[in-house]
Parts: structure tokens; sequence; C-alpha cells
């Protein structure tokens, strides 16, 4: 039986063709009812065996007494995946050496590899010291002298190295903690990110050509984030530029900022422009100097919160999203419900109003609470955030200076307190308040007293007090949270409302048209019912004002649910949504209800999709979607769609490809007088040492996985990304300052090629393009049918080695051998014994590879006959190439 091996197992000890079947069994035998899970691989049980067993030509015999002790690991460096207590800790080559009198080689405990397993050294006995100091030293420690009740056990087949260690000797982490000294920085490198999106529009939904029969006007948006980064100094500029064929062209700075992160006290210093966090007061931008704590340092199990977009489109439209009048996103989504998630964060505070325009010209607006709910901190943990400079707001005409300094620190399990204060010209606020973990749910409260300048407005000093909840109430699966509840008083002024009362007096307009809050509250309740029932939720918002009468409220409830029907899953949401503008007092009831059936069970199979909406301000509107993917990424994504609605029918399509290197997007529709067309696309550039490579998307921390030769090889854990021609892949959106695994599928790659690992770990810090290199080894693979001079097949299970002495692989049936990274020419040595007549050698001669060409198309590997002589004439034959050019086959 010939053993195809396709791994990334490393080439000392590599047996091959010979280790997952034959030497396997051996080895298991031998260590069957002997090993406990956690054994020294030095302490098996010895066994024999019979090489009479094995099938031979008479005469010979093969020697197996190594495999009389186990699976036998030999001397040389190993890859291999690290796990203390059944907790994997790294993928690392690993030395291994064999102590005198003994056959199998076992793990060097360097200094390295010590480090890593995050030992309490003062835990240690006076033994345990000893052998540290060997480590320091730079010898081998052996793990059972150094912590009191440890043990260890390698599998060679699986390359995986577990070490047991009483907790005791442990230090005692969070879950998810990884130590700062193994955070990346990255390399010097250079990145852009960019987002072209074209949107077209002929007819009666043309902006500025209204009742104008055939024109049009056409929307470009270009949106770029661009960095250098050298060492942990991360520079970043993004930007947006605008241009319609009917209208001005604009360009906006979104933010340009220098970064560096300080991980001895857990935090960013930016330097430009960036945004306050809004856990204490509400985030504002800034153009000066920030240093704020950084939550993504602490473990995984101490982080949260991550805001989010939902909507629903009728047709194929364009959605921005924009906060205080920066545009921060623009995008054409495909009619029905779209998710944004990808917003660079600008603060916790703000709210974001997104705007969706459809294919006809029609525009609905909807704004999105960007607000903190009650925020308990960890005993023990502080944040804070300290900015100074002038104040960067795209609606305010004044950059006045000001300092903000805010501070929460959690005092034990119950109760976290935080504080802050703002210092501007004209301006000066202070906040107090605590958040309280209780039995009937966590409740935050603060106060803020605030004092403005403004010219012609005489009651500028007020208090405004809000109050936040979140409980989850387990016995009936209910999440209720009051996330915010906010009271002003009438001389209350917010910095923000303050700045465009202040620009309003400068152009010579009343400042009281600046509105004012007096009450806001907003609800989201979950309701999930389990066991097939489905989930409910309600959300609304109510606001009000001291100088405008009215109320807007927002209001919303639904349902949805998942049945099998048919042999198949099929998803229904019903919603009932409620608005009210309070400057107009208008009111619009809306009625949405939404069926998904899939159209199969493939794993492309499509889905469609029906609604109804009625409104009752424009009437009834029923839409149907059919939508679904192909490719073996799903790189490819369509949709089709048809529309009705009162005195008009639309419909459209929509298709995008999601190439290694960048995502291309198109929509087409029409409707009654008008028609549609949209085009755009996303990727991103990153120049490295290695290069440059192109890449399909772009996060604020990178990799760039490094595989030479292994062009075509997938990245497992990112859709869609691929090693390319020179042998570099872009993954974006690592998560920093934790473990990120990063995992390559071998498949595809060509046949003389091997990875040495398919798996690595790296945490990065934030904004670092780091390298990850998977190690590669080129070389040829053949099947070499080698047999004795007289026409005996060779000892079934003997070795081969190469000229440098490396075992690359065994006899297989039919006297057959499989080789992998061999050059080209050279002699090899089968060995089954120490005797002279129990070992021969031959020199091989592959044939080139263009010969062989239609083999590897046909994923086969070279085919080639020897004759295994004596040892003295190989250096001879191999010079010739006579008797082992052979035949391809």
């Amino acid at each position: 039986m010939l053993i195809r091996e396709h791994s990334s197992r490393p080439r000392a000890g590599n047996w091959f063709a010979l280790r997952r079947s034959h030497a396997l069994m051996l080895g298991a035998l031998a260590a069957w009812g002997t090993a406990p899970a956690f054994a020294d691989s030095t302490m098996l049980a010895d066994v024999q065996f019979n090489s009479e067993f094995l099938m031979k030509p008479k005469g010979q015999s093969v020697d197996v007494s190594r495999f009389e002790r186990g699976n036998p690991v030999q001397p040389g460096e190993y890859t291999v995946d690290l796990y203390v207590n059944g907790n994997w800790i790294g993928h690392d080559a690993l030395r291994f050496v064999a102590p005198e009198g003994v056959a199998n080689a076992v793990p060097c405990f360097s200094k390295a590899l010590i480090e890593r397993l995050g030992l309490d050294f003062s835990a240690l006995s006076d033994k345990g010291r000893g052998e540290l100091a060997k480590a320091q030293a730079g010898e081998c420690a052996n793990l059972a002298d150094l912590v009191d009740g440890a043990s260890q056990s390698f599998d060679l087949s699986d390359l995986r190295l577990d070490l047991s260690i009483p907790q005791a000797a442990l230090l005692r982490n969070p879950q998810g903690y990884v130590s700062p000294e193994f955070w990346d920085e990255g390399v010097t490198s250079a990145t852009l990110g960019y987002n072209l999106n074209s949107f077209r529009v002929t007819g009666s939904g043309a902006a500025g050509a209204a009742g104008a029969s055939g024109s049009s006007n056409t929307q470009t948006y270009l949106g770029l984030n661009s960095g250098v980064n050298i060492g942990s100094w991360h520079f970043r500029q993004n930007s947006a530029l605008t241009w319609q064929s009917n209208g001005p062209r604009t360009y906006q700075n979104i933010a340009t900022y220098v970064q560096h992160d300080l991980p001895s006290i857990r935090s960013q210093l930016t330097l430009g422009d960036a945004f306050t966090d809004g856990a204490v007061f509400d985030s504002i931008g800034i153009r000066g100097v920030e240093l704020a704590s950084d939550d993504r340092m602490l473990p995984d199990s101490l982080r949260g919160y991550a805001p989010l977009i939902r909507g629903v489109a009728m047709t194929n439209a364009r959605v921005s999203v924009t906060q205080n009048g920066n545009k921060l996103y623009e995008t054409t989504v495909a009619p029905g419900a779209f998710e944004i998630n990808d917003l660079y964060a600008t603060g916790y505070g703000g709210n974001l109003l997104v705007t969706v325009t459809e294919a006809d010209g029609s525009q609905h607006s909807f704004s999105v609470p960007y607000a903190s709910v009650a925020q308990l901190l960890r005993p023990g943990i502080t944040r804070f955030n300290v900015a100074a400079g002038q104040l960067r707001d795209a609606q305010v005409n004044q950059h006045d200076n000001l300092l903000q300094g805010t501070v929460q620190h959690g005092f034990n399990n119950v109760i976290t307190g935080y504080a802050g204060t703002i210092v501007a010209e004209g301006y000066l606020a202070g906040l107090l308040g605590a958040a309280v973990n209780t039995p009937l749910g966590a409740v935050g409260l603060d106060v803020t007293e605030a004092r403005a300048n403004i010219r012609g407005v005489t009651n500028t000093t007020g208090q405004s007090v809000r109050i936040s909840y979140s409980k989850l109430v387990p016995a009936t699966n209910t999440n209720f949270t009051v996330a915010a509840y906010r009271y002003s008083s009438s001389g209350f002024w917010a910095l923000r409302d303050a700045m465009l009362a202040r620009s309003a007096v400068a152009a010579g307009q009343d400042p009281s048209a600046v509105d004012r809050q007096r009450n806001q509250v907003q609800l989201t309740m979950n309701q999930s019912f389990g066991n097939g029932w489905g989930n409910a939720y309600v959300v609304g918002s109510t606001l009000d004002y001291w100088n405008r009468g009215g109320t807007t409220t927002q209001f919303q409830i639904g349902y949805n649910n998942v049945l099998r029907a048919v042999g198949t899953n099929f998803s229904y949401n019903v919603s009932l949504s409620r608005q009210r503008d309070g400057l107009t007092g208008q009111m619009n009831n809306q009625l949405f209800a939404s069926v998904s059936i899939p159209l199969g069970t493939g794993h492309h199979a499509p889905t469609l999709s029906t609604s109804f909406t009625h409104n009752s301000q424009s009437g009834s509107s029923e839409q149907a979607m059919l939508n679904g993917s192909a490719g073996v990424d799903n790189e490819f994504t369509y949709g089709v769609t048809a529309n009705h609605a009162p005195g008009s029918s639309a419909g459209g399509v929509n298709g995008q490809y999601r190439s290694p290197y960048a995502t291309l997007a198109a929509s087409a529709s029409g409707g009654s007088g008008y028609s549609q067309v949209s085009a755009g696309v996303t990727g991103a550039i990153v120049a490295h040492p290695g290069g440059v490579t192109f890449a399909n998307d772009l996060g604020d921390t990178i990799g760039v996985v490094e595989a030479k030769d292994a062009k075509g090889a997938r990245i497992t854990n990112s859709s869609g990304v691929r090693i390319d021609n020179f042998g570099y892949a872009v993954i974006p959106y690592l998560t920093p300052y934790s473990l990120n695994t990063v995992e390559i599928d071998p498949k595809g790659i060509p046949l003389d090629v091997e990875f040495k690992s398919t798996s690595q770990q790296v945490a990065p810090r934030a904004n670092s393009v780091v390298m990850i290199h998977f190690g590669t080894v080129t070389g040829r693979a053949a099947v070499i049918a080698a047999r004795l001079p007289n026409g005996a097949a060779l000892p079934f299970g003997a070795t081969v080695y190469d000229a440098k002495g490396q075992s690359v692989g065994a006899i297989g049936q039919n006297s057959r051998i499989f080789v992998r990274g061999v050059a080209d020419e050279g002699a090899l040595t089968v060995k089954w014994g120490d005797a002279a007549d129990e070992q021969c050698a031959f020199g091989y001669h592959l044939p080139p590879k263009g010969e062989d060409r239609g083999a590897y198309a046909h994923g086969a590997y070279a085919h080639i006959d020897a004759v295994c002589g004596a040892i003295a004439g190989v250096a001879n034959q191999a010079a010739a190439g006579s008797s082992a050019g052979g035949n391809a086959q």
C-alpha cells in the first residue's frame, strides 16, 4: 500500500509512507496498555516483535528493534503543537535530544520554552530552581525535576506535545490572557484601503431633474484609509471624496493622526485627529493629543461592547452613515434587510444618522443611538481618557481649545465609580456617577453640572441627570435594557450644543434655535421563547426639547422565528413600527412581514424571500427577492428582486465577486419613470518587507502570510484569502493583543512543495502589520520501484536515507518507495540492519519536470525504477545516472 502524505510534518525524523501505517501500528502495539495519558515518553515498557511475521524474501530480515519502546522519536527539531493541561499555548519548533542510554529523544526545556509555560517560579522547589538555573545557563532542563508532579507525552503522528503541570505551579491568569512579551509590534509597512462606489439614476429619481424626462445624475463616492507603520508608531489618514454630475465635488478629511500604544499603562497615545470615548461624556472629535485606556489589552474575558447598524432597503439603494456631520461610511446594498458592522470606531456616544437613498430617488433616514449602557468594571480595573486640543466638528465654525478628562474604577464586584470634567473656552462641566450591580439588575446613575458662556443667553447653568439600566432574567430569558434616560434642566447646555449656539451668534443668528434636549428615553427588550418558539423584541425611543414643542418618537415591536417544514428550514419576521416627527407632528405607522425559504438543501442553494409592507402614508407594497452564492469560497453572490407599490412596479438585479485581491459589485434596476445602475470596487494594497500585496479587505490590524512557492494555498480562517504568485497573502481583521490562530490548507499547491507547519499563532499589537511565516520545503516527489540486483524485492519496512543521513521514506509493498523533498538527482541508502549485507544504495535521476508534467497535472507523482546495489558503487552510478535514470511512468 502506498501512503500519500501532504501535511505539515517536519523533515527531521519524518517517516513519510511508513509512519502513518506500519510504523504507527508497531509503535502503538508497544505502547498499548503501558502508557498513561501523560506518560513520559521514556518510560514505556519493553516489548519484542518477531520479524518473521513481516512479508519479505526468504533469507532476509528486517531490524524492527527501534519499535520495541513505542513509536521512536529520533533527535532533531520538530514543529509541534504545545498543550498545557489540555490548553493549546503555541505552535513552535522544539529541539528533541536523546539522554545518554535512552532510545527515545525528549523535548529540550530551554529558557524560552519554560517562559511560555506560565510557571509560578516562586512555587518551585529547590530542585526546580536548580533546573531553572540550568535552562537559564543554556542547558536543557528536565520537566519532572523542574516541577514536582509534572509529566509529558509526545504524539509523533500528530506532532503534539502534552504537558501535565499541577495548577499550584502555574500563574493564575484570566481566560484569554496573552503575556505582553508575546505581543508583536509588526514590521515597517504602508497600507491603503479604498472603497469606490458610483450610483447613477436616470429619470424622475435623478437629483435636480424633477420632471425632466431622460435626465440623469451620477454620484460617486471614494473612501480612502491609508497608513504607514514604523516600529510601534502608526500613521493613519481617513478621507472621503464625493462628486456628482449635477452638483459640487466635496472632499472631507475624516481623521489624520499618529498613534502609539503604551502597554505598560494599557493605553493608546494619539496625536492629531481623534474621538474621545463615550463611556462618561458623549463622544466628541478633537484635534490635539489624547491618552486613553485600551480595553483590547485586557484578556478576552474582560472586554465587551460593540455597535451595530440594521435597516431595510426597498431597492438597490445607497446607504450613508454620518455622525455630527462627518460621513463615516457609504455603500450600495441589495433590497431587503441589511447590516453594517464594519464601521471604524468613533467612540461610544453620539447618534449615528443612517440615510437610505432608494433607486427611485426617495430617501428615508433613521437614527441609531450610540450611547453606552451601564458599564461595570471588574475590581481593580481602571479606565481613563485625557484629551487636550481643539474641538473638531464639521457643523461648528469655532474650534475652541478644550481639555477633557475622565476616569472609571472598579472598586469591588458591586460598585464602579466614574467622574469627568470638561474645561473649554467659555464652558465648564463636571460629572460624578456610579454603576452598581444589584440583584435587580445593573444600574448606572450620574449627574453633570455645566456652565456655559453664550452671548445673548442668560440661563446657561444647569444640571443633567442620566440613569441606565440593564437586566437579563435567566428564568424567562428576557433581556431588558433602558439604554439611557436623561433629564436636563432648562439651563443645561451640552458641550456641542453650546458650541453650535456660539457659532450661530458669530454668524448673526439666534442661538436659541439650537435644539436642547429635555427628556430622552431609549428602550430595548429581547424575549426568547426557546424550543423553536422564536424571539420577540421591542425597540423604542422618545425625545423632547426645551426650546420647541412636540416629542419625537420611534417605536418598533417584532417577532421572528425559524420553522422546519417539507424537509427545509424557512424563517419569517413580523414587525410593527411607529414614528412621530416632533417638529411637524406627523405620524407614520408601518407593518412589515417577510418569509425566507431556501430553494434546496445544497451548499449553494438560493433563498427566496418575499415581504409585505404597509405604510400609513404611502400605502402597501410587495417585494420578492432571490439571493444566492456560488464558488468554493462563496465568492460569487447574486440577487434578483421585483417590487410592486401603488402606481408603480420595479425590478432589479445585483451581483458581487469577492476575489482574493478586491471585491467587485454592480447592480441595475428600473421602475416607473426611472432606471438605476451602480458599480463599485473595494480592496486594499499592503507594502511590506517582502513586496506589495493586494488584498480584498483591510482592518486596523492585519497579518501578511508568507509561504514561498505555495501559490493557491488557502487561508482557512479567512474566507477567500489565498497565497498569490509571489508567496504572500493578507489577512484582515486580526484581533489585537489576543492569540490569533492562522491555518493554511496545502490543497492545490504544487506537489513538489511541502509545508513545515500549517498552523501559526500570533498576538499583534493594535494597528500593526505582522508577518506570519510558513516555512516550505521545495523538492521533487516521486515513487521509486527499487529492487536488488538479482531482481528480489527489498525488505518491507526498511528505512531509506538521503545523502545527509535523514530518513526520507521506507520500503512499502511491492518494494516501492515514496520520497518527498529530494533533489532532481542524487543517491539514497536503504538499511534493514547494521551488517554490510543488510543495506544497499542506489543513484537516481528524476525525469525533467517538463516530461512528467502530465503526471503532475493528474495528481500523480513521477515514477522511476532503480537497482539497489553495493554502497561502494553508488557514487559512480549516481554520477552517470545510468541505472537510476529509469523510465517515467
